[in-house]
């Protein structure tokens, strides 16, 4: 049997989220065309809104950041076989944490104090990881039941916090200001837009994470886990270590992602602290395919959806629950990929393969 190319793989690997784009904005661009919009107006208006201006794309690279952390996040899972549908929590644990540490007053100086407040984010998203973690390698309780209720038990104890022991005041929903020390930084500033050093961070954690899991020994282990558990343990890899050492680093990647959000955005924790980054993760990291640099393009595709779709409402005239239909759609064209090429094509295939046999 002939191999194909590898270039054939990498170029088919990138068509198909690009096709799968594709027909989600064609899909929206029909919706929008029987609701009596411009399809043109809604292009435009999108784009204007998530780059036409610095302060728009200073926005969009902004939210691209928290969904970079997230897209790792449920990405590196996945290449593991473990779906971590926890994201949100840990990035809620990561922003709580971070916020505690950077409003004490240590007296540490700024190469001290942003460290240890990033450090603790990342520690406590990795404990809301290494707990369903340990579940599923030790009692074989399975991971999406664990990481969805987690995230419930996250969100609200940080909300308890909010408007409990970390109040910053009596009618406010929010933990006091970290302090200056705590604070990351302003790469881009324009106007009332600021765009923080964390992207720095961001892109550097990802090409971090291409590295370890092509270029390590533990990252070929995670990766053999993903592709089959049994042959990996036959092979001599600890599954179960493996299992609990990858959520892990899942629930830290989403829970620095927290942490620089407070550190290099907001410099405080309030109530409903995120948007749903930790559930958009989910779909950057589909339309990745869980690859690491490839959730970075990614995740800046969703930011800009999520920086236009007020633009679209204000300008356009048009609901900007449309965004949400794109990424659903997304998500859609992504999963017929992988049902047409694992079941509907096998199953054509086998009963070509019948139907050649009985005319024989």
């Amino acid at each position: 049997m002939l191999r194909q190319p590898k270039f054939y793989t990498k170029a088919h690997g990138l068509l198909t989220p690009l096709l799968a784009i594709c027909f989600a904005l064609l899909v929206a661009i029909i919706i929008i065309g029987l609701l009596g919009k411009n399809p043109f107006t809604f292009l435009t208006v999108f784009f204007q809104g998530a780059f036409g201006n610095t302060s728009n794309l200073i926005n969009t690279l902004s939210k691209t950041i928290p969904l970079v952390f997230t897209g790792l996040s449920v990405g590196l899972g996945f290449r593991a076989g473990l779906f971590n549908i926890g994201s949100e929590g840990q990035l809620y644990m990561g922003g709580i944490g971070a916020a505690y540490i950077g409003a004490l007053s240590f007296s540490f100086p700024r190469f001290l104090h942003l460290p240890l407040a990033l450090i603790i984010g990342f520690a406590l998203g990795a404990l809301w990881g290494v707990i369903p973690g340990w579940l599923k390698a030790k009692k074989g309780v399975h991971e999406v039941i664990t990481t969805i209720m987690m995230n419930y038990v996250a969100i609200h104890f940080t909300t308890y916090l909010v408007n409990g022991p970390l109040n910053a005041g009596v009618f406010t929903r929010k933990t006091k200001d970290i302090l200056p020390t705590a604070w990351l930084g302003t790469l881009w500033r324009s106007g009332t837009a600021e765009l923080s050093y964390g992207i720095l961070i961001a892109l550097g954690v990802a090409l971090s994470i291409y590295w370890f899991l092509f270029y390590t020994k533990f990252g070929y282990e995670v990766r053999a886990v993903g592709l089959n558990p049994l042959a990996a343990r036959f092979a001599g890899v600890g599954v179960n270590k493996n299992i609990v050492l990858t959520l892990g680093i899942c629930g830290g990647l989403a829970g620095l992602g927290g942490a620089i959000e407070v550190t290099g955005l907001h410099h405080t924790f309030y109530a409903q602290f995120s948007p749903g980054y930790g559930y958009d993760g989910i779909a950057v990291a589909l339309l990745a395919k869980n690859h690491p640099v490839g959730i970075i393009l990614t995740a800046l595709l969703f930011a800009s959806l999520r920086s236009a779709d007020r633009w679209l409402q204000i300008r356009a005239g048009i609901p900007k629950d449309i965004v949400l239909i794109i990424q659903a759609l997304v998500i859609l064209f992504i999963a017929s990929e992988a049902l047409i090429r694992g079941r509907i094509i096998p199953h054509l295939l086998k009963k070509k393969k019948t139907l050649l046999k009985t005319e024989g």
